[in-house]
C-alpha cells in the first residue's frame, strides 16, 4: 500500500472518530458527561478533525503531484528527443537565407 493510500485511510478514520465524537457530545450530554469529562471529548474530537484534515490536505497534495509526474508533457521549445540532430540534411532548394544573385544587366545609356 502506497503512502498516498495510507493518508487516505488515516485521514478518513480520524475524520469519522472527530464526528463521531462530536455527536456522541452533543447528541447525548448527560450519559457522555457520566462517563468522560466533556471538555477532554471535545478536545479529543477537534484534535481528530484537525488531524483529518492534515492528512487529507497531504493526500490531496500528493494525488496531485503523483497525476502531474505520471502526464508525459513535453516542455516547450526543447528538441524531440526521438529526433536525432543533424541524422537529416537540410534541402538547399528550400534555403532562403542566401538570396540568388542576379544576372548583370547591360544598360543601354552608354
Amino acid at each position: 500500500m502506497a503512502v498516498r493510500h495510507m493518508r487516505l485511510a488515516i485521514g478518513l478514520f480520524f475524520l469519522m472518530a472527530g464526528a463521531t465524537l462530536l455527536t456522541v457530545r452533543f447528541v447525548a450530554p448527560d450519559r457522555v458527561a457520566q462517563v468522560f469529562d466533556p471538555l477532554r471529548l471535545a478536545l479529543g474530537a477537534i484534535l481528530a478533525l484537525v488531524l483529518a484534515g492534515v492528512n487529507l490536505a497531504k493526500w490531496y497534495a500528493g494525488r496531485l503531484a503523483h497525476d502531474e509526474l505520471s502526464t508525459p508533457v513535453r516542455q516547450p521549445f526543447q528538441p524531440d528527443p526521438v529526433k536525432r540532430v543533424g541524422e537529416v540534411e537540410p534541402n538547399p532548394d528550400f534555403d532562403f537565407s542566401k538570396p540568388e544573385s542576379e544576372p548583370a544587366r547591360k544598360s543601354n545609356n552608354s
